[in-house]
């Protein structure tokens, strides 16, 4: 099916937690980019949920378990996949069924990937047989302090309202890869290759060429001939930080240009900028500068327009 006609991506996944009852909504976003998730974030008392296949990979991260067993049938029956770890996660294979015994209160989040672009990733990653490594993964559950870490940062950067598809793919990359790690225990480590100077002087300038847009991922890494992995890892060795990130500051210093040197109202330099509303600027700001626009503004003696 085209993307493009497709529903939201965890339209289908919200309705079944809906239909399950004793679960509480706290947060959802839809993100774009190549991987076309979703993310959903929720509470659940002791209950039992049944989903049917679903066309996306599902993943389940634990923020609060209190649980003495963790019961998953993905076909084959009621198995434990209980694990004594902090922030347990557990992972549904595309096109599976399944069905969730909880026997106590939990506050998780729940993540989809779309199958067909998680696999294009774990090609360029140069990951033999995936399915077959999600299955592996899917039988018990397993931690990882890196996607756990990486989820919590996401979705603050979603609820600030910095959505785009920078910051999606880079979060998909990294989680797809962590995950695949988990069953390339003997895999050889990808070949290393660094950005020349040139080539990260052309990223940079194409960023800052661009702040108003969406850039992607895949954009930046074909200027250097990359993957989208190999480009993401390369850049952070290079710089220290993800694209994403990198684009953020360099947003966040042409907005504090233009509140100091010209009368444009905020909302017009948020949109000059890449960013979502001047909401979202004031935030960025507020995180990178101490103070908000209109702050900002008025310690230099000038006024909003």
């Amino acid at each position: 099916m085209d993307l493009k006609q497709r529903q939201p991506a965890s339209q289908e996944l919200r309705q079944v937690l809906v239909d399950t009852g004793a679960y509480t909504l706290h947060q959802s976003f839809d993100f774009g980019g190549r991987l076309d998730g979703g993310l959903i974030h929720c509470s659940f008392e002791a209950h039992e949920l049944h989903c049917p296949p679903l066309p996306q990979i599902v993943l389940l991260v634990s923020h609060e378990y209190h649980l003495k067993s963790a019961l998953f049938d993905l076909g084959w029956g009621y198995r434990d996949h209980f694990v004594n770890f902090v922030n347990p996660l557990h992972l549904i294979p595309p096109g599976t069924a399944f069905r969730w015994v909880k026997d106590g209160p939990a506050r998780v989040s729940l993540v989809t990937f779309d199958q067909r672009a998680a696999v294009e990733v774990f090609d360029e990653l140069e990951v033999a047989h995936p399915v077959d490594g999600l299955w592996s993964l899917a039988q018990r559950g397993f931690v990882s302090p890196l996607i756990y870490a990486a989820l919590g940062s996401f979705a603050q950067d979603l609820g600030a309202g910095h959505a785009s598809r920078l910051l999606s793919d880079t979060f998909g990359a990294l989680v797809l890869n962590e995950l695949s790690k988990k069953w390339r225990i003997d895999a050889a480590p990808p070949s290393a290759s660094k950005l020349s100077a040139r080539a990260l002087r052309n990223v940079t300038r194409y960023m800052d060429e661009r702040l108003a847009e969406d850039i992607s991922l895949a954009e930046l890494a074909a200027l250097c001939g990359l993957s989208r992995y190999h480009f993401l890892r390369c850049f952070k060795s290079a710089l220290g930080v993800s694209p994403y990130r990198y684009l953020t500051a360099m947003r966040v210093e042409r907005a504090r240009h233009l509140l100091a040197t010209t009368d444009h109202s905020v909302s017009y330099i948020a949109s000059a900028c890449g960013f979502a509303s001047g909401g979202a600027m004031g935030r960025a700001l507020k995180k990178a500068l101490g103070s908000s626009a209109s702050a900002y503004r008025a310690r230099l003696g000038r006024y909003d327009g």
